[in-house]
């Protein structure tokens, strides 16, 4: 492990910058979609799959990307992932029908899902134990600025460009992920435990410890209902503030700004809470902030409440998206460490896939707004099973009866 600037230097070239274009060119797109379906003669509702090609992928290659982080390291998951990304992005700036926007952003979702997971291991490998959750909390807070201001990008780009510019740039970003992951050394402590060939071993989760056994199957709940908040407000937030309010599209892109905002603002207060105060702490706060959010949102009606409650769900995103993955960490064997990560992203994956058709139907048969009611209770459950049954994870602030990181590292034995 690096210690100091050598190791601020090395996380923000290689980890937090490509970590911003990566998240970013993800969010170039979503504002192209009308202009997508319009180069290819397709409807606006046919359009958006593109983005749903992406989660689709994503959601596949999960657990096989945590298994060959395991058993090959972060770096050569990182050039595979960035080079499939690279591929994937040229080709669509190319594409000759919608067919082929589909396939290459189904690639594109495999390869941001190996990227990634090589990105996060390396990122937790890069610093000290009690640095991780500042670390984490960075990382994902730079990602989500990334998504935040990648629309606005994507759409002055698309109008400027049209889509084959576009792609092309975002073939552009993502060779530069290529370039640094190529250039960046090795950073996983990999175990000398050997890890099974197959992408999945089950005996996994017997390996956890049984002191954090439910409190890993706590974070799986939760890990739902994080990817169901990020997609139920994306979806049913411009419905309400447009079509049920009646304010504007460039308005309703404002809301996510400041929501983006609060987020890159929540960077450093979720780091110390996680390192200093607790990491269930971290998860539980965020899961308390996404309920009040969804209690908010259909009670506000002017823009400055608008406003108010897009602070609270900003400040949801923040706490949610460093203290879930490094509680995880700190919870499964190091040998291990990829697959039980990449099994609880993909369950929360699903829930993202799911829940978009689900608010819709509770849309149309009452309304956007009333929505974010019936999704409000997911959000006040997780918050009680986290601060009630959960248990702490921090080093230093665990139970009576917890076990130590090194036995943690190991793995459970009932031997």
């Amino acid at each position: 492990m690096r210690s100091g600037s050598t190791s601020f230097a090395s996380a923000t070239l290689f980890i937090y910058f490509p970590s911003m274009l990566m998240s970013m060119g993800q969010g170039m797109i979503i504002p192209a979609l009308p202009t997508i379906g319009l180069t290819f003669g397709v409807s606006g509702a046919i359009a958006v799959q593109a983005v749903t090609s992406q989660l689709i992928g994503r959601t596949v290659s999960m657990i096989p990307a945590g298994a060959l982080v395991d058993r090959y390291g972060t770096r050569p998951l990182m050039i595979s992932g960035a080079s499939l990304a690279t591929v994937s992005t040229l080709i669509a700036a190319f594409s000759p029908s919608f067919v082929i926007i589909l396939i290459t952003q189904f690639f594109w979702g495999i390869g941001m899902s190996m990227w990634m997971f090589g990105r996060e291991i390396a990122a937790f490998d890069m610093v000290q134990r009690d640095q991780r959750g500042r670390q984490m909390s960075a990382l994902m807070g730079i990602g989500s600025t990334g998504m935040a201001f990648g629309p606005a990008i994507g759409g002055f780009l698309t109008d400027l460009t049209g889509i084959r510019g576009l792609f092309l740039v975002y073939t552009a970003t993502a060779f530069i992920v290529l370039l640094l992951s190529i250039a960046q050394k090795e950073q996983s402590k990999r175990s000398s435990v050997p890890t099974k060939t197959k992408f999945f071993d089950v005996q996994a989760f017997k390996q956890i410890h049984p002191y954090f056994r439910i409190t890993y199957a706590i974070l799986f709940y939760s890990t739902i209902v994080q990817f169901t908040r990020v997609q139920v407000v994306n979806t049913m937030l411009p419905l309400y503030s447009q079509d049920q309010l009646g304010y504007s599209a460039s308005t309703s892109g404002l809301i996510f700004t400041v929501a983006g905002i609060a987020t890159f603002a929540m960077i450093a207060p979720t780091g110390f809470i996680s390192d200093k105060i607790g990491r269930k702490w971290a998860a539980g706060m965020a899961a308390v902030s996404s309920a009040i959010a969804f209690i908010a949102f259909p009670l506000a009606t002017s823009l400055p409440e608008l406003m108010i409650a897009a602070v609270i769900v900003g400040i949801a995103n923040g706490l949610a998206l460093g203290a879930m993955t490094i509680y995880t960490y700190d919870i499964v064997p190091s040998h291990v460490r990829g697959q039980l990560q990449a099994v609880r992203r993909s369950v929360g994956e699903l829930g993202a896939l799911t829940s978009p058709p689900v608010a819709g139907l509770i849309s149309a048969t009452y309304s956007p707004g009333v929505t974010f009611w019936f999704f409000a209770p997911l959000h006040v459950l997780s918050a009680f099973l986290i601060f009630a049954i959960g248990r702490e994870s921090l080093q230093g602030k665990r139970g009576e009866n917890a076990p130590s990181t090194e036995e943690i590292d190991k793995g459970y034995s009932p031997e």
